[in-house]
Order: structure tokens, then C-alpha cells, then sequence
């Protein structure tokens, strides 16, 4: 089929969303071939069909909605062919006069249609009246194929279902006949509301065009067949009186039979196991453009041979109990067969409900069990709510299914049972044949419930709580130890820091400021008796050298900046520290200057300047040095800073050297805390070299490169 039962907007759109720019149609036109049977129009594929080919056929109008104008169906003796609307009603005024056995020639391009290629008239001439063609007899296989979409032909078949479309602008009546292996939807435009009824499980013929069932994606779904008037049925075989057909054994359904007849009604008897209501669904036809409202309710029947799954859109809700007789077609599905489109009645209640079938763990999952009433044991795993049911989750054996429990009946009890509780429970079984197979118990009432054994309170799921709770506290508690012992550990570690400093500080302060002190004072006990003024000059540096050495402690415990350094540079607060410390002895310093002079960082320049006054202090005390040179270097990658005395050496060998000494270890500190590099050249006898070498670029991690490097030479 082409595009049937299209409203005119849908019509339009699927014409003209495909077609050519008008500017640029005529010569497309132009360019393609003239088709001038259905034949050729039928050889296109959707794609060529949307370039716009020009048409002119003659044909028999054999199909025409009367009531909705939609489009029409043609056919030329040996195919058919689905054609719209005009894009302009005005332009075709034949349009609207046509009938059903018209003799018509048509001319106009050829559109995209919704399953095949369609025509979209510019031109329309009635020829007069000719005989309808004769109809096709086409098996419903090759109707699925597509290829005789549109075709004339004539099928026999069974009614089995009749509807309406819940749109009321849609005046169409839908019929579904059982034809050979499949279902074909007939419409009709053309009916009565006691054609709703009357027809269903009569033998009928229908002639008319054959249709197809398709979704946006073009793809076929169905097959349907386009009648028009219901007084065009030709009934073969009249509906029977439905609860007047003689009563079969669900247990005889699809046996083999010699004389057995597909596609008709049969009637059951038998007492229902169990009822689900249907719950009303809107499905939107693509094809036809309209909504059908399907409400499909389920009864479980037992007859005594066996069980059966009923399927009615009846309203009428049952009991379980309840006798009934039911009138349906039954269908094979690969559990047991069912009943659909069925009619039923209720005829009394049954004085017990049939014995429920029981089952081991070793035949739970099989189709031999559909529509069974059925009572098994297993676990109960969880307990789900819906807005219309509850659902209890099982488990068997290794087969874990749900059981659906209807919200009405009540399951205040259920709701006490503990997860892991053994439970028996009794409904009615529906198989499912996936993949993978599976199943699902209906469950009528809380009574189909019964608790065997209840699950210990204490379970496997509180023990893993319980794990993990204990896991996240000793997670926790290891967790506020370690950073405790850390936060212990850091106090610990700036305590001893800060006493390091402290001890360098009053070392480099202190002993520095006593020592030049004690020089001073030598100087005044030599000198006192001989020249009175020099001693009163050397006393007089002592005093200024001792209210330095004063402020300096306390500036080292409160770990302030050099005094020295407040009013000059590195090279001015080291040359004025060395006067004071060695005027009126016999040493002669000497510090001078090589490069740009420029200021340093605060704390690289206070670090250098404790390192030069240690080296000084040191020659001073130790090394009986005469001469004393201290060089500062100013280079563009690094700054040096470089002390050279004349005196003994430092020691009798490099093992005696590292670490043996507070002042030293104090310049090793000191340099490496500023990034810098120190070299100690010293040989017994031949004085000492102390040098500092600092990085423009300093390291911040300490632990990148040894920054302290002594070169020791004893000989």
C-alpha cells in the first residue's frame, strides 16, 4: 500500500517532501521518461519515485473512500496503484466526481510514498464506466512480500475480531480475517454498528485492493485489504450461535484431527483459576494516521484436563471459583494454546477450586506448566511495590521468577515476612519463551502465601552492615591515630627545628660577638700600662661589640633580620662586622667586592652573612691566621661567597671533619637551607678555603640534588 488512509495534511506532506524546487520541476520533468503504465510506475524504487517522473495511465478507479477523501486506489488489468489527492483540488475538479468503476486517464509525476512509490494527479478525464478487474487469488505469504501492493484480488477467510478506531474523525471500521497462515486487516468506510458483532466467526469472501501495514521507517508490518462497503461481504458460511457449538477439552485443543478446521471459534468450560484485569493502551497507527485503544483481560481456565490461558476484551471481571463457558479462537504460542477474541458467561461456581499441580525444583522451568495451577516452595528474595500490584521475588532451586499479587487483595501480612524466609506459595502459571525462557506466577489472594520457615533476624545482610560499619570505625580510628601521631610527630619535629635554630643562632651571635669581645680585651691588657689611650680605644670598641652582640641574641631568638643588615648590604654589614671584630689585633682583613653589587634576598643575605662571620670566627679562634680575605661575587647565575685565612687548617684528616664541630654544622645548615652549594679546601699548614656557592634559580625540594659539597685536602 502507498499511503492509505491518510488524512489530505498527512497526504500533502508525504507528496510535497520530496518533490522538486517548482523553478527547477519542469525541466526535471523534461529530462525523465513519460510512464504510461503501472507496470513502470511499480519498477521504481522510493528514491526514484521521489524525482517527480511524469505519468499518464488509464485505469479503473477500483477503490475510493467516499467519506474522507484520502485517495484512491487504480488499477489498469494487470496491476494496481495508490494515488493521492492533487496538490490543488481547484485544478482537478474530476477529483471529486469519481466512483468506484470509473474508467479515468491520469496524468502526473510520481511521489514518494509511505511503503512504495505513489501518484500525485495535475490532470484527470473520465472515460466512462468499465467492469471492475478480475480479482487475484494471492496467498497471504506472497502478500508479505510487498510486491502486490495494490493489487485487485479476492480472499476467503474467517472473521475473528471487529473495531473502531478511538478517533472520532476517523470513520473507518477495521476487521481482522483469519487468512491462510496470517491476519488481514480489512477496512470499510461503509458500515452499520451491527456490523460489529454479526460478522465475527463467519466464513466470508472480500474483494478489494491489497495494503500494507508499514512504520516511518518504510518497513512492512502487516498486510491489509481495502473493501469499502460492508454489503459487499459475501457471507459463505453464517456466524454460528457462539455458546451453542459443542464444548471441547482444553486438553483436545491442536490434537491431531483428521477433519479439524483452523480459524474457528471453539468453546470451553471450566473454572477459573485466576483473573487479570487489562489495563486500557492508546497505540498510534503510523499507517492510518489514527489511535487504537486496546484493553486486553486475561482468565485462566481449568477444565479438569488441563489449563488454558483465555484472552477477551469482555469487562466483565470473574473470581476465581466462578464456572464459565468461553467462545474464542484458539492460537498455538509455544507454551499451551490460548484463547483469543474471546466471549464468555458465567454459568455457577465451582464447589473447590481445582488441586493445585506440585512442583519439584527439577521441573520449575518448562512449558509443560502454562496455565497451570501450581503450588511450589523456594525462598523469598524481596517483596516490590507497583501502583497496581506487589511482586514477590522467589527463588527455587536455582530459578529465580517473580509472583505478581493484585494490589486490592490485601498483603498487610506479606509485608511481615523477612527476606530469606521459606514460603509456599499457589498460582497460576504463565510461561514465557523468551529468549531466555522464564516464567510467572499469578498469585490470587494473600492466602497464596503461606511461611514455612522465617528468616533468622540475624542475617547475612546485617553481618555485612555490621563488616562494614566496623570497617569504616577502624578505618576511622586508624585514620584519627595516624594523623594524631603525625600532628605529634610535626610538634616534635619544629620543637627540635626551632632549638636547632636557636643553638645556631646564639652560636653564630654569641660566641661570634665574644670572641671579637675577648680580642678586644687581649688587646687592652697588652696594651693598658704602655698606651693608656689605645686600651681606652680598644674598651670602647668592646662596649659597642658587646650591646651588638646583645641586640643580635635577641634578634636571633625572636628570629628577626641581621641589625647589620637593616642600614646596608651583604658586602657593607660584612666589611663593618669584621672591622669591629678585628681592629687592635694583629689579623688584617681584607673583603672586597667582584661583579655588579646588588641586593639579595632577605633571608639569602642573612644566611651568608652568619656564614661569613662563622668562617671569620673560626680563623679567629682557631687557625692563628695573619691574613684573612673574604671575597662576595656577584655573577648573573649565582652568587659566592668566599673565605681564605692563612692559619693551621682545619684538622688532621676528612674523617675527623664532618660534623665535628657546631659552627661547621651550623654553615652546612645554613647553606643548605639557602639551595647552595659549600666547598671546604683546607690542608694542615696551609690555612683554609670556605666557599658558598648560591643558584640564581634555587631548588625548593631538598631533596633534588646534594646541596652541601666539602671538598677536604689534608696534605
Amino acid at each position: 500500500m502507498r499511503a492509505w488512509l491518510l488524512r489530505p495534511s498527512a497526504l500533502a506532506l508525504l507528496a510535497g517532501l520530496f518533490a522538486p524546487p517548482a523553478a527547477a520541476q519542469s525541466d526535471t520533468v523534461r529530462a525523465l521518461p513519460v510512464l504510461t503504465t503501472v507496470q513502470e510506475i511499480r519498477a521504481l524504487s522510493q528514491d526514484q519515485g521521489a524525482r517527480g517522473y511524469p505519468v499518464r495511465v488509464r485505469a479503473i478507479v477500483t477503490h475510493i473512500d467516499e467519506i474522507a477523501d484520502v485517495g484512491l486506489m487504480i488499477h489498469d488489468g494487470a496491476f494496481g496503484q495508490f494515488v493521492v489527492p492533487p496538490a490543488d483540488r481547484k485544478k482537478v475538479p474530476a477529483w471529486s466526481e469519481l466512483q468506484r468503476g470509473d474508467l479515468v486517464e491520469i496524468e502526473g509525476r510520481t511521489v514518494r510514498g509511505g511503503f512504495a512509490p505513489n501518484v500525485q494527479p495535475t490532470a484527470i478525464r473520465r472515460l466512462g464506466r468499465a467492469p471492475l478487474p478480475r480479482p487475484k487469488h494471492i496467498p497471504f505469504s506472497a502478500m508479505l512480500t510487498g510486491r502486490h501492493d495494490c493489487d485487485y484480488v479476492e480472499i476467503v477467510g474467517v472473521v475473528q475480531r471487529a473495531w473502531l478506531s478511538s478517533d472520532p474523525s476517523m470513520h473507518t471500521l477495521f476487521v481482522d480475517v483469519a487468512y491462510g497462515d496470517g491476519i488481514v486487516r480489512s477496512t470499510f468506510w461503509d458500515y452499520s454498528s451491527g456490523d460489529l458483532a454479526r460478522f465475527i466467526d463467519a466464513r466470508v469472501r472480500l474483494r478489494g485492493n491489497v495494503g500494507t501495514l508499514f512504520g516511518p521507517t518504510e518497513q512492512l508490518r502487516g498486510v491489509s485489504l481495502f473493501v469499502g462497503h460492508t454489503r459487499d461481504i459475501t457471507v459463505l458460511e453464517p456466524a454460528p450461535d457462539p455458546f451453542s457449538l459443542p464444548t471441547r477439552t482444553i486438553r483436545s485443543l491442536y490434537n491431531y484431527s483428521a477433519d479439524g478446521e483452523a480459524n474457528r471459534r471453539i468453546r470451553v468450560r471450566g473454572v477459573v483459576t485466576c483473573y487479570v484485569p487489562g489495563h486500557a493502551v492508546e497505540v498510534s497507527d503510523f499507517t492510518s494516521t489514527t489511535k487504537f485503544r486496546h484493553v486486553r483481560h486475561v482468565l485462566y481456565v481449568d477444565d479438569g484436563s488441563g489449563g488454558a490461558r483465555i484472552e477477551t476484551e469482555q469487562p466483565q471481571r470473574v473470581r476465581p471459583g466462578a464456572i464459565v463457558e468461553v467462545v474464542g479462537f484458539p492460537a498455538v504460542t509455544p507454551g499451551k494454546p490460548i484463547v483469543t477474541n474471546a466471549v464468555f458467561k458465567v454459568t455457577g461456581s465451582a464447589a473447590a477450586e481445582p488441586s493445585p499441580l506440585r512442583l519439584a525444583t527439577t521441573n520449575v522451568m518448562t512449558p509443560e506448566n502454562d496455565a497451570a495451577l501450581v503450588h511450589m516452595e523456594g525462598n523469598l528474595l524481596s517483596l516490590l511495590r507497583n501502583p497496581t500490584d506487589r511482586i514477590l521475588v522467589l527463588k527455587v532451586g536455582e530459578t529465580v521468577f517473580e509472583a505478581d499479587l493484585p494490589e486490592d487483595a490485601g498483603i498487610d501480612a506479606l509485608e511481615r515476612i523477612r527476606p530469606g524466609s521459606v514460603v509456599a506459595v499457589t498460582g497460576v502459571y504463565s510461561y514465557h519463551w523468551g529468549p531466555p525462557p522464564s516464567f510467572r506466577l499469578f498469585l490470587r489472594s494473600p492466602a497464596d502465601v503461606a511461611l514455612i520457615s522465617a528468616a533468622p533476624w540475624w542475617t547475612l545482610g546485617h553481618s555485612v552492615v555490621m563488616l562494614v560499619l566496623l570497617t569504616f570505625v577502624s578505618g576511622g580510628a586508624g585514620i584519627w591515630v595516624r594523623a594524631t601521631a603525625n600532628r605529634k610527630r610535626q610538634q616534635y619535629q619544629a620543637v627540635l627545628t626551632e632549638r636547632t635554630r636557636v643553638g645556631r643562632e646564639l652560636h653564630d651571635t654569641l660566641e661570634q660577638g665574644l670572641t671579637g669581645i675577648a680580642l678586644q680585651l687581649e688587646a687592652v691588657s697588652a696594651s693598658l700600662k704602655a698606651c693608656p689611650d689605645v686600651a681606652q680605644q680598644s674598651l670602647d670598641v668592646a662596649r659597642q661589640m658587646l650591646r651588638y652582640s646583645i641586640e643580635e641574641t635577641r634578634r636571633s631568638v625572636m628570629d628577626l633580620r641581621s641589625q647589620a643588615l637593616e642600614s646596608r648590604d651583604l658586602a657593607g654589614a660584612l666589611t663593618n662586622l669584621v672591622r669591629q671584630m678585628t681592629v687592635g689585633t694583629a689579623v688584617i682583613p681584607n673583603v672586597h667586592v667582584e661583579g655588579s653589587l646588588q641586593r639579595l634576598d632577605a633571608a639569602l643575605e642573612h644566611h651568608l652573612l652568619r656564614i661569613g662571620l662563622e668562617a671569620l670566627t673560626n680563623a679567629l679562634k682557631h687557625s692563628g691566621a695573619r691574613h684573612i680575605e673574604i671575597v662576595i661575587r656577584f655573577q648573573p647565575d649565582a652568587t659566592t661567597l668566599i673565605v681564605t685565612d692563612d692559619g693551621c687548617g682545619l684538622g688532621h684528616g676528612a674523617q675527623d671533619m664532618p660534623g665535628c664541630h657546631f659552627g661547621l654544622q651550623g654553615i652546612r645548615e645554613r647553606a643548605d637551607k639557602i639551595g647552595g652549594v659549600l666547598h671546604i679546601d683546607s690542608a694542615i699548614g696551609n690555612g683554609t678555603r670556605l666557599s658558598v656557592t648560591v643558584p640564581a634559580e634555587r631548588h625548593t625540594d631538598a631533596r633534588a640534588l646534594p646541596r652541601v659539597v666539602e671538598s677536604w685536602r689534608t696534605n
